[in-house]
């Protein structure tokens, strides 16, 4: 099973093999949720806390529903928190 994921934001740094234009392709050998691919992909103690918005295959998908699994083919889109003033 593959899963894409893009990020925007410097979490990218903590991702092996993430190209800048092309994100990741990672291949799951066995079933994950949302919530284990990123934290088993992003090399980060505090990944998930360094993130506001998750999205899977242009849907938003809340915090609480972090524990879906995913499916091949799927596109993970992640957001840093937005700031401003």
């Amino acid at each position: 099973m593959k899963v894409k994921l893009l990020i925007y934001s410097n979490l990218k740094d903590y991702v092996d093999g993430y190209q800048e234009n092309e994100g990741l392709v990672k291949e799951l050998f066995e079933h994950k949720t949302i919530k284990q691919f990123l934290e088993e992909t992003i090399r980060h103690e505090r990944a998930l806390d360094a993130i506001s918005m998750v999205i899977v295959n242009d849907r938003v998908v809340p915090f609480t529903q972090l524990n879906r699994p995913l499916q091949d083919g799927d596109i993970v889109k992640v957001y840093p928190p937005m700031g401003g003033g």
